[in-house]
Protein backbone atom coordinates (compact mmCIF):
# COMPACT_ATOMS: atom_id res chain seq x y z
CA UNK A 1 0.00 0.00 0.00
CA UNK A 2 2.28 3.24 -1.05
CA UNK A 3 0.23 5.90 0.83
CA UNK A 4 -0.26 3.38 3.86
CA UNK A 5 -1.77 5.87 6.85
CA UNK A 6 -1.21 9.33 4.62
CA UNK A 7 -3.79 11.92 5.77
CA UNK A 8 -5.74 12.85 2.25
CA UNK A 9 -7.79 15.38 1.68
CA UNK A 10 -10.25 15.13 -2.17
CA UNK A 11 -12.65 17.58 -2.83
CA UNK A 12 -15.58 16.89 -4.69
CA UNK A 13 -15.74 13.58 -3.71
CA UNK A 14 -19.28 12.02 -4.56
CA UNK A 15 -19.11 10.65 -7.78
CA UNK A 16 -16.68 10.41 -11.20
CA UNK A 17 -13.14 11.17 -10.65
CA UNK A 18 -13.34 12.07 -7.23
CA UNK A 19 -15.07 8.98 -5.71
CA UNK A 20 -12.46 6.93 -7.81
CA UNK A 21 -9.68 8.61 -6.26
CA UNK A 22 -11.11 8.54 -2.48
CA UNK A 23 -11.61 4.66 -3.22
CA UNK A 24 -7.77 4.27 -4.45
CA UNK A 25 -6.54 6.25 -2.04
CA UNK A 26 -8.60 4.05 0.57
CA UNK A 27 -7.44 1.05 -1.33
CA UNK A 28 -4.03 1.81 -0.79
CA UNK A 29 -3.72 2.44 2.85
CA UNK A 30 -4.54 6.66 3.04
CA UNK A 31 -6.80 7.94 5.66
CA UNK A 32 -9.19 9.82 3.67
CA UNK A 33 -11.27 12.92 4.49
CA UNK A 34 -13.67 13.77 1.24
CA UNK A 35 -15.24 16.83 1.19
CA UNK A 36 -18.45 17.89 -1.42
CA UNK A 37 -21.64 20.11 -1.17
CA UNK A 38 -24.08 16.88 -0.78
CA UNK A 39 -23.25 13.62 1.04
CA UNK A 40 -24.67 10.94 -0.87
CA UNK A 41 -22.71 9.36 -3.36
CA UNK A 42 -22.99 9.15 -6.76
CA UNK A 43 -22.31 5.11 -6.77
CA UNK A 44 -21.04 2.78 -3.97
CA UNK A 45 -19.45 4.92 -0.92
CA UNK A 46 -16.16 3.82 0.62
CA UNK A 47 -16.20 1.94 3.52
CA UNK A 48 -13.49 3.80 5.88
CA UNK A 49 -13.32 7.33 4.40
CA UNK A 50 -14.70 10.46 6.17
CA UNK A 51 -16.99 12.98 5.11
CA UNK A 52 -16.81 16.51 5.40
CA UNK A 53 -19.90 18.93 3.94
CA UNK A 54 -17.92 22.08 2.21
CA UNK A 55 -18.45 24.39 -0.55
CA UNK A 56 -15.30 24.66 -2.23
CA UNK A 57 -15.70 28.42 -3.20
CA UNK A 58 -16.49 29.46 0.63
CA UNK A 59 -13.38 30.72 2.59
CA UNK A 60 -15.74 30.09 5.59
CA UNK A 61 -16.05 26.41 4.81
CA UNK A 62 -12.28 26.12 3.75
CA UNK A 63 -12.03 27.50 7.57
CA UNK A 64 -14.22 25.39 9.27
CA UNK A 65 -12.01 21.97 7.22
CA UNK A 66 -8.34 22.98 8.47
CA UNK A 67 -9.60 23.56 12.10
CA UNK A 68 -11.84 19.74 11.35
CA UNK A 69 -8.21 18.63 9.69
CA UNK A 70 -5.99 20.49 12.55
CA UNK A 71 -8.28 19.20 15.66
CA UNK A 72 -8.25 15.36 14.31
CA UNK A 73 -5.10 14.59 12.71
CA UNK A 74 -1.77 15.60 12.63
CA UNK A 75 -0.80 17.20 9.77
CA UNK A 76 -1.96 16.47 6.04
CA UNK A 77 -0.09 14.47 3.63
CA UNK A 78 -1.28 14.87 0.74
CA UNK A 79 -4.55 17.39 -0.98
CA UNK A 80 -6.21 16.69 -4.24
CA UNK A 81 -8.11 19.54 -5.42
CA UNK A 82 -10.99 17.57 -8.10
CA UNK A 83 -14.14 19.55 -7.60
CA UNK A 84 -14.68 21.26 -10.30
CA UNK A 85 -18.07 21.76 -12.74
CA UNK A 86 -18.66 21.83 -17.25
CA UNK A 87 -19.91 23.39 -18.94
CA UNK A 88 -19.92 23.10 -22.70
CA UNK A 89 -20.82 26.99 -24.25
CA UNK A 90 -19.12 28.19 -27.06
CA UNK A 91 -17.49 31.33 -27.42
CA UNK A 92 -21.07 32.78 -28.41
CA UNK A 93 -23.00 31.10 -25.86
CA UNK A 94 -21.27 31.72 -22.97
CA UNK A 95 -21.78 34.30 -20.49
CA UNK A 96 -20.17 36.44 -17.59
CA UNK A 97 -22.72 34.21 -15.41
CA UNK A 98 -20.98 31.09 -16.65
CA UNK A 99 -17.95 32.18 -17.14
CA UNK A 100 -17.68 33.12 -13.43
CA UNK A 101 -19.35 30.32 -11.81
CA UNK A 102 -16.46 28.07 -14.02
CA UNK A 103 -14.06 30.25 -12.53
CA UNK A 104 -15.18 30.27 -8.90
CA UNK A 105 -15.65 26.77 -8.52
CA UNK A 106 -12.56 25.75 -10.76
CA UNK A 107 -9.87 27.85 -10.40
CA UNK A 108 -10.67 29.91 -7.30
CA UNK A 109 -11.54 26.94 -5.06
CA UNK A 110 -8.43 24.68 -5.99
CA UNK A 111 -6.42 28.44 -4.87
CA UNK A 112 -8.33 28.31 -1.57
CA UNK A 113 -7.21 24.26 -1.41
CA UNK A 114 -3.61 25.06 -2.18
CA UNK A 115 -3.77 28.13 0.85
CA UNK A 116 -5.22 25.45 2.84
CA UNK A 117 -3.05 22.40 2.30
CA UNK A 118 0.05 24.84 2.31
CA UNK A 119 -0.95 25.67 6.09
CA UNK A 120 -1.78 22.21 6.94
CA UNK A 121 0.98 20.14 4.77
CA UNK A 122 3.77 17.72 6.76
CA UNK A 123 7.09 18.15 5.01
CA UNK A 124 7.50 15.84 1.65
CA UNK A 125 3.84 16.14 1.34
CA UNK A 126 1.90 16.60 -2.48
CA UNK A 127 -1.00 18.40 -3.82
CA UNK A 128 -2.53 17.14 -7.15
CA UNK A 129 -4.95 19.66 -8.90
CA UNK A 130 -7.29 18.14 -11.56
CA UNK A 131 -7.14 20.19 -14.50
CA UNK A 132 -7.88 19.11 -17.91
CA UNK A 133 -6.41 18.81 -21.73
CA UNK A 134 -8.74 21.78 -22.48
CA UNK A 135 -6.45 23.64 -20.36
CA UNK A 136 -3.64 23.01 -22.92
CA UNK A 137 -5.42 22.93 -25.94
CA UNK A 138 -8.26 25.17 -26.17
CA UNK A 139 -11.05 24.05 -28.57
CA UNK A 140 -14.38 25.82 -29.79
CA UNK A 141 -16.69 24.45 -27.25
CA UNK A 142 -16.25 24.81 -23.22
CA UNK A 143 -14.31 28.15 -23.64
CA UNK A 144 -15.12 29.26 -20.45
CA UNK A 145 -14.37 25.39 -18.78
CA UNK A 146 -10.86 25.66 -20.61
CA UNK A 147 -10.02 29.10 -19.34
CA UNK A 148 -10.66 28.14 -15.72
CA UNK A 149 -8.28 24.87 -16.27
CA UNK A 150 -5.81 26.55 -17.42
CA UNK A 151 -5.65 28.90 -14.60
CA UNK A 152 -4.64 25.79 -12.73
CA UNK A 153 -2.42 24.68 -14.53
CA UNK A 154 -0.52 28.09 -13.54
CA UNK A 155 -1.74 27.93 -9.70
CA UNK A 156 0.21 24.46 -10.06
CA UNK A 157 3.85 25.54 -11.03
CA UNK A 158 3.24 28.66 -8.90
CA UNK A 159 2.46 26.51 -5.46
CA UNK A 160 5.40 23.90 -6.93
CA UNK A 161 7.82 26.89 -7.27
CA UNK A 162 6.71 28.43 -3.99
CA UNK A 163 7.39 25.29 -2.27
CA UNK A 164 11.12 24.65 -3.80
CA UNK A 165 12.15 27.74 -2.79
CA UNK A 166 10.63 26.89 1.18
CA UNK A 167 12.63 23.65 1.07
CA UNK A 168 9.95 21.84 2.52
CA UNK A 169 9.46 19.22 0.07
CA UNK A 170 6.18 19.29 -1.08
CA UNK A 171 5.05 18.55 -4.37
CA UNK A 172 2.13 20.42 -6.56
CA UNK A 173 1.24 18.48 -10.05
CA UNK A 174 -1.56 18.62 -12.05
CA UNK A 175 -3.37 15.49 -13.86
CA UNK A 176 -4.86 17.22 -17.27
CA UNK A 177 -7.69 14.16 -18.05
CA UNK A 178 -9.38 14.40 -21.40
CA UNK A 179 -12.66 12.87 -21.94
CA UNK A 180 -13.78 10.79 -18.81
CA UNK A 181 -17.12 8.84 -19.06
CA UNK A 182 -18.36 10.51 -15.51
CA UNK A 183 -21.88 12.08 -14.02
CA UNK A 184 -20.39 15.41 -15.03
CA UNK A 185 -19.59 15.23 -18.50
CA UNK A 186 -23.30 14.02 -18.80
CA UNK A 187 -24.37 17.26 -16.84
CA UNK A 188 -22.52 19.33 -19.17
CA UNK A 189 -24.48 17.53 -22.56
CA UNK A 190 -21.91 15.13 -23.16
CA UNK A 191 -22.76 11.70 -23.59
CA UNK A 192 -19.83 8.90 -24.02
CA UNK A 193 -22.48 7.09 -26.19
CA UNK A 194 -23.88 7.62 -30.09
CA UNK A 195 -22.39 11.08 -29.67
CA UNK A 196 -19.90 12.00 -32.24
CA UNK A 197 -17.05 14.29 -30.61
CA UNK A 198 -17.21 11.16 -28.14
CA UNK A 199 -16.45 8.78 -31.19
CA UNK A 200 -14.17 11.01 -32.74
CA UNK A 201 -12.01 11.17 -29.18
CA UNK A 202 -12.35 7.29 -29.14
CA UNK A 203 -11.02 6.59 -32.69
CA UNK A 204 -7.82 8.96 -31.43
CA UNK A 205 -7.48 7.17 -28.25
CA UNK A 206 -5.01 4.35 -27.30
CA UNK A 207 -7.27 2.22 -25.78
CA UNK A 208 -10.49 2.77 -28.07
CA UNK A 209 -12.04 4.10 -25.79
CA UNK A 210 -13.25 7.35 -23.19
CA UNK A 211 -11.08 6.56 -19.94
CA UNK A 212 -12.75 5.73 -17.04
CA UNK A 213 -12.71 7.61 -13.44
CA UNK A 214 -10.27 5.09 -12.27
CA UNK A 215 -7.91 5.76 -14.75
CA UNK A 216 -7.54 8.67 -13.21
CA UNK A 217 -7.56 8.12 -9.49
CA UNK A 218 -4.73 5.73 -10.68
CA UNK A 219 -2.33 8.72 -11.57
CA UNK A 220 -3.30 10.71 -8.91
CA UNK A 221 -2.33 8.07 -5.81
CA UNK A 222 1.09 7.58 -8.09
CA UNK A 223 1.85 11.15 -7.60
CA UNK A 224 0.53 11.78 -4.44
CA UNK A 225 2.83 9.14 -3.35
CA UNK A 226 6.63 8.52 -3.00
CA UNK A 227 6.92 6.95 -6.10
CA UNK A 228 7.00 10.34 -8.00
CA UNK A 229 8.78 12.21 -5.30
CA UNK A 230 11.36 13.69 -7.90
CA UNK A 231 8.15 15.05 -10.22
CA UNK A 232 7.04 18.28 -8.91
CA UNK A 233 5.31 21.64 -11.21
CA UNK A 234 3.64 19.34 -14.46
CA UNK A 235 0.85 18.71 -15.81
CA UNK A 236 0.24 14.64 -16.44
CA UNK A 237 -1.90 14.69 -19.47
CA UNK A 238 -4.00 11.29 -19.79
CA UNK A 239 -6.01 11.76 -22.06
CA UNK A 240 -5.47 8.58 -24.28
CA UNK A 241 -2.94 10.42 -26.86
CA UNK A 242 -5.72 12.36 -28.43
CA UNK A 243 -3.62 15.95 -27.94
CA UNK A 244 -0.74 14.41 -29.84
CA UNK A 245 -3.04 12.92 -32.71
Amino acid sequence: MILKDKVIIVTGGRGGIGLAVVRKLTEEGAKVVWTDIEEEVIGEPVPGATYFKQDVTSEDDWKALEEFMAANYDGIDGLVNNAGIYQHLSIFDTTMENYRQLMRVNAEGALLGCQTAMRLMNPGGAIVNMASAAGIKPGPVAIAYGMSKAAVLNLTQAVATQMIYLKNGVRCNAICPGAVNTPMTKIGGIDASDNPLMEMIKARSVTGDVAKASDMANVAAFLLSEQSAYITGQAIVADGGYLVC
